[in-house]
């Protein structure tokens, strides 16, 4: 079974805004860590006339510069997988993950990013629902809608997926993930 992560739109256009600054620095540090055999990010891609825009008059994430990876975050991503809704997990997205995971399906996958409260929410509760085991690291979350956003995401998955799932702490190295 191998480590993967999914690195939940860690792009220009979410992490530049105040509230997530900081994911960027610790997105950073958990990469450079190489605790994970394989690394999927996400991107999110807004366009002209999405829900997004109908219903929120939300406008952002259209451009290229902000549709890129955050830093030489797609150095360390072994797959990139492009959204236009907050989750990624449907059939060709559970091939390629049992592609990499060796040709088996995945009893747990690691998610961290990107917001807490959203993509991150929907991603969990995705993967719980097709029975395999998210693993939040909560500390590699942040929203921009800011702590009560982040914290109400947390909440939601105690309840969605289980406290269980949630991991607070940090990861360092790869023996860090061994009793998760």
């Amino acid at each position: 079974m191998k480590n993967i992560l999914i690195l939940v739109d860690m792009q220009n256009g979410f992490v530049r805004y105040e509230q997530t600054k900081q994911l960027g620095d610790r997105i950073e540090e958990l990469l450079k860590s190489k605790s994970f055999d394989c690394v999927v990010a996400t991107k999110f891609l807004n366009y002209d006339n999405s829900v997004y825009e109908k219903l929120f008059d939300w406008h952002r994430l259209k451009t290229e510069e902000d549709r890129k990876l955050y830093k030489d975050f797609d150095e360390y991503a072994d797959v990139v997988i492009e959204k236009t809704v907050y989750t990624c997990v449907n059939q060709h997205f559970l091939q390629r993950i049992c592609q990499l995971n060796g040709g088996a399906y995945p009893e747990k996958l690691f998610v961290a990013g990107a917001d807490t409260d959203c993509c991150v929410l929907k991603i969990a509760s995705d993967l719980f629902e097709h029975n395999i085991r998210p693993i939040v690291l909560t500390h590699y979350c942040d929203s921009n809608g800011g702590p009560e956003s982040h914290n109400a995401g947390v909440i939601c998955m105690k309840r969605l997926i289980g406290e269980k799932q949630l991991y607070s702490g940090e990861i360092r190295s790869a023996d860090d993930l061994l009793d998760l």
